[in-house]
């Protein structure tokens, strides 16, 4: 009788030994290797990372981000492009002046080093709670919303609409990746791309020839963050509508309010207040 009871009783502890090396592996700093540095725009870079064991690095929850260090004092967190990466991941990396993390990340050269740590849970939701995701990204906030994106039209019946904030057309980020979730999920997603230059005032043209012949509905327009735009471009208020808002804080503290002392945002503050 004893031998018997201890086969479970050891498959147990397997089991659980494995649940928290998984746990001590989030809460360590690994070493991750450098598989790939191109450049994606003027200033901003994609970097794949291989990390140190093969499998999934992350059970998938639809916003994470890692915590990248460079030196003990040289540490910032980045949202990978996906959570559902098998053994790798990806981070899309602007370089503004004076950055030292994005000069550092920019000129990793391919099978160099860095160390990360994670992955942190940010934000997740429980399935078939939202039928639409309104998602407001500016520049590079557009990396977990991206994230939220793919892990709602994979896994769930919700649609997707997606507004970005650049300065101009040669700053808007993920046009194909985009293009590509389009044709994948026909009539999920819906993008439109704000600039605040390049375009005729008024101007609203597509995407097509830089996506290089992508097929998407995909919309570039000229303009900036106002009640007005956000209310033709967003869905109506519902209780079932979840409406996002990622960026540099003037567009986040301006779309949505500012950011509490407990660094919790939200609740209809800023433009989205009045739609």
């Amino acid at each position: 009788m004893y031998s018997r009871a201890a086969r479970p009783l050891a498959a147990a502890f397997a089991a659980g030994a494995a649940v928290d090396s998984q746990r001590r592996a989030r809460c360590e700093m690994r070493t991750v290797t450098c598989t790939g540095n191109t450049a994606h725009t003027h200033d901003v870079r994609k970097i794949t990372f291989q990390m140190p064991q093969p499998g999934r690095w992350t059970a998938g929850g639809p916003i994470v981000n890692m915590l990248v260090q460079a030196t003990p004092e040289l540490k910032r967190p980045y949202n990978p492009l996906s959570t559902d990466e098998n053994g790798s991941f990806t981070l899309l990396v602007k370089r503004y002046e004076n950055a030292k993390m994005g000069t550092v990340l920019h000129e990793l050269p391919v099978g160099g080093t860095i160390e990360v740590k994670g992955p942190n849970q940010q934000w997740t939701y429980k399935q078939g709670d939202v039928k639409h995701f309104a998602l407001v990204a500016g520049g590079t906030g557009i990396t977990p919303l991206f994230q939220l994106a793919q892990h709602a039209l994979a896994n769930d019946g919700a649609h997707v609409t997606l507004v970005t904030f650049n300065k101009s057309t040669s700053d808007i980020l993920l046009a194909a990746e985009l293009a590509e979730l389009q044709t994948k999920y026909p009539g999920r997603l819906t993008v439109t791309h704000v600039v605040e230059g390049g375009l005729e005032t008024g101007a609203i043209s597509t995407t097509t020839a830089m996506l290089e012949g992508a097929v998407s509905t995909q919309v570039v327009r000229q303009g900036k963050p106002s009640t007005q735009l956000l209310s033709e471009l967003l869905p109506c208020p519902s209780n079932d509508v979840k409406v996002m808002v990622f960026g540099r804080p003037p567009l986040t503290a301006g779309g949505a309010g500012p950011q509490k002392k407990d660094f919790s945002q939200g609740g209809g503050g800023g433009v989205l207040k009045s739609l």
